[in-house]
């Protein structure tokens, strides 16, 4: 299917300086947990503390490759086929909704494929894209391992791989059909846990919801874990590993969670997608006393943030990362070499919502992490502007 095409209008804005902030998210996921001991802070005050006013700030800029392209009259009319791993997750309409404006404006169409969170759907989608003889694959979120065999075969058959949102896998180095536009999410989850050991006094106990699905999620809880076991010797960590091919298990695998250990008083929704029904165990347990965060928010988070029912969240700039794809699909297709990306995140809390534009337009625009001119700077190492 093609997504409608976003309308997205430029404001003059007066732009908050800043540090670089990297964060952010990945893909998917079970059910079972594990419980242990992590790291706190003697006091009323943390390490962690410093570094979150630089993670709520925006940037000057956004970090868009140098390297100009040329060439790129020559795909005119070819077709980049956009594969997410679940449309669950709503970072990922963003993505979409970008993807195509980037195409369109080197005069590219996309087909958009769901991967719905399953190895057969992947693997259909990504055989769709073969099959079509399209010009490029953008797979969002999804494990090499889980449709390896599939992207394999659009890359014999001369089809360049994009795979986004996802830890590269040493076992397919990037190369002239393949490359990793990979993001922090490790950053992501580390941001979460100082805000955590900042609003407990280091005294927190978190459950997180973890999602399963493919190495790169339990990679970047890992993460956080490390730097709470330095920043909160007393904090407790337990992991509860959830789905999204299942969402109906995940209330009550939250709610069992809670129920036998009534001392948890914080809850990770490590991504979005799974934030409602994590809410939903929240209330099955009957606990109103914890505090909830996510992980990968968009539109829909920010506004539960800005009501107060979601106590922090980061969120990816999903906007911005849907020209890197297509920067990185064009480049492979053009046979040039791909720069590394880097793909700016955002803590959010009560104390930062209230500046920020929470509209559709606003979404698509980027202006939630830095200034709106990006896409120019895109044409203009493409040659279209």
């Amino acid at each position: 299917m093609s997504p409608a095409r976003p309308v997205i209008r430029r404001r003059a804005r007066t732009w908050v300086a800043a540090g670089s902030i990297a964060l952010l998210a990945g893909s998917l996921a079970a059910c079972g947990g594990d419980s242990e001991k992590t790291g706190s802070v003697g006091g009323s005050t943390s390490p962690a503390d410093d570094k979150l006013a630089t993670a709520m700030k925006l940037l000057d800029s956004y970090p868009v490759p140098t390297e100009k392209l040329g060439g790129v009259d020559s795909v005119a009319g070819k077709t980049i086929f956009y594969i997410p791993i679940t449309k669950q997750a709503p970072q990922f309409t963003t993505t979409e909704k970008t993807v195509t404006a980037a195409a369109e404006a080197v005069g590219m169409r996309v087909q958009v494929c769901d991967g719905k969170g399953t190895p057969t759907d992947i693997g259909g989608c990504i055989g769709q894209a073969t099959d079509a003889k399209a010009a490029a694959i953008v797979a969002d979120a999804i494990p090499y391992g889980l449709a390896g065999n599939g992207l394999e075969a659009a890359q014999k058959a001369g089809i360049p791989v994009v795979i986004s949102n996802q830890v590269p896998d040493p076992a397919h180095p990037a190369s002239k059909t393949l490359t990793w536009v990979p993001v922090p999410g490790g950053e992501q989850q580390v941001r979460l846990f100082d805000w955590i050991v900042s609003d407990s006094k280091g005294k927190a106990n978190i459950l997180v919801n973890q999602s399963s699905d493919g190495p790169s999620p339990a990679s970047y809880v890992a993460d956080g874990k490390a730097a709470l076991s330095k920043s909160c010797p007393d904090c407790k960590l337990t992991v509860n590993k959830v789905t999204s091919s299942n969402f109906a298990l995940i209330p009550s695998s939250t709610s069992a969670a809670l129920l036998k250990n009534p001392a948890i008083n914080y809850v990770d929704s490590q991504f979005e997608q799974y934030l409602q029904p994590t809410q939903g165990g929240v209330q099955q347990a009957s606990r109103t006393d914890i505090k909830v965060v996510t992980g990968s928010i968009s539109l829909g988070g920010m506004k539960a943030v800005k009501s107060g029912s979601l106590a922090a969240a980061t969120a990816q700039a999903a906007a911005f990362q849907g020209w890197v794809n297509t920067d990185a699909a064009l480049r492979l297709i053009l046979g040039k070499p791909v720069p590394e990306y880097s793909i700016p995140t955002r803590l959010f809390t009560k104390d930062n919502i209230g500046d920020v534009d929470l509209t559709e337009e606003a979404e698509l625009s980027g202006e939630w992490f830095g200034p709106e001119t990006f896409t120019d700077d895109f044409k203009k190492l493409w040659g279209v502007a």
